[in-house]
């Protein structure tokens, strides 16, 4: 959880109501961590009526296929374009008016068709607006993402350095160097990592958090901590773990990252489990004469245990009661050098 002042919350809530189009961007070389930052913002933003683009300065890897919206992730730097290929079709629109929304395609054209609802106005071609956006140069509004510096952008930066400087900017980030560039900076280096700085946005600034957002938010908590083996990772970090997981969130094999069997992460070696069978090593011995060797096949084994139990005879023998004199030993006796000290040498010292 954060501990941002809540003046600088109380900022950043007018930036974004006012805000029609925002920009999302994050450093070179994104992490799951500031990828999945970005795009939780993104989906948030998207659901409250904003138009929204997000951009990286490289092409995005495929490990990261598993967030939601990381097709929306554009790499084109130049952001000062006016005009660009995504058609716009705006109305006025007031809560609850639209029934449903979906398209066909009849005789080589694309329909959309917008259901109102029953006791609302119709959409007339009079209050019907057409309208073109490229990757941002009609936002209105810049969030930075785990991002220390403005050059950690890259071309983007480079390319539109006087579009950075008009264009009021907010800085969210967990990085401790990072330089403060923004209007705004929600910089807080006391948490585990960037996205649960996001995730303790959502609830200050009234954002919903859904089961597409939590599910990216904790991929990039996991991805941030390491798996939660951090000396950043705190009481917070799980408290915000658990808003996610409250929130809808489905846990993958991608989102953890599991040791190997038997892996020790301390000693950094493998060992067996400590609940296998134990099997101590076997000592190589040797003689220095061939006499010293004991016969092991003059003895016989004896069982551990019976599995039968021997009856108690009816005239037990006493305790201390020696045999008679002449009766034959049914056990061979011990060669007369088994109690002689001998030399054993092995591979392993005990």
């Amino acid at each position: 959880m954060t501990n941002l002042p809540s003046d600088q919350i109380n900022q950043v809530k007018p930036l974004i109501d006012q805000a029609q189009s925002v920009l999302i961007v994050t450093h070179s070389n994104a992490t799951l961590d500031s990828l999945a930052a970005s795009l939780s913002l993104y989906l948030a933003l998207t659901a409250r009526g904003k138009q929204v683009s997000v951009s990286c300065p490289d092409q995005i890897r495929v490990e990261f296929s598993h967030l939601v919206g990381l097709d929306k992730i554009s790499s084109n730097p130049n952001l000062n374009e006016k005009s660009g290929k995504n058609l716009v079709i705006s109305f006025p629109y007031e809560e609850g008016s639209i029934e449903k929304v979906s398209y066909n395609i009849e005789n080589g054209s694309f329909n959309l068709v917008v259901e109102p609802r029953e006791g609302y106005p119709q959409i007339t071609p009079e209050v019907i607006n057409y309208s073109f956006s490229g990757n941002g140069g009609d936002n209105n509004l810049i969030i930075t993402v785990d991002t220390p510096q403005l050059t950690s952008l890259g071309q983007i930066f480079q390319n539109n350095q006087s579009f950075f400087s008009e264009k009021p900017v907010i800085n969210i980030d967990s990085h401790p160097q990072n330089s403060r560039y923004g209007r705004i900076n929600l910089v807080d280096n006391s948490v585990s990592c960037t996205s649960e700085l996001v995730a303790s946005l959502f609830s200050m600034l009234g954002l919903t958090i859904d089961p597409d957002i939590s599910g990216n938010l904790y991929a990039g908590i996991v991805d941030g901590t390491k798996n939660f083996t951090s000396p950043q990772t705190t009481a917070g970090t799980f408290e915000t773990v658990a808003l996610c997981l409250k929130s809808g969130t489905k846990k993958t094999s991608s989102s953890s990252v599991q040791p190997s069997p038997g892996f020790n992460q301390n000693l950094g070696q493998n060992y067996p489990s400590p609940f296998a069978p134990f099997s101590p090593p076997i000592k190589q011995q040797t003689y220095s004469t061939p006499s010293q060797k004991p016969n092991f096949g003059q003895f016989q084994r004896q069982p551990f245990m019976q599995k039968n139990p021997v009856k108690k005879p009816t005239n037990p023998t006493p305790a201390f009661h020696q045999p008679e004199q002449g009766a034959k030993n049914q056990q061979n006796e011990a060669p007369p050098d088994w109690l002689k000290p001998k030399i054993f040498k092995g591979s392993t010292l005990l």
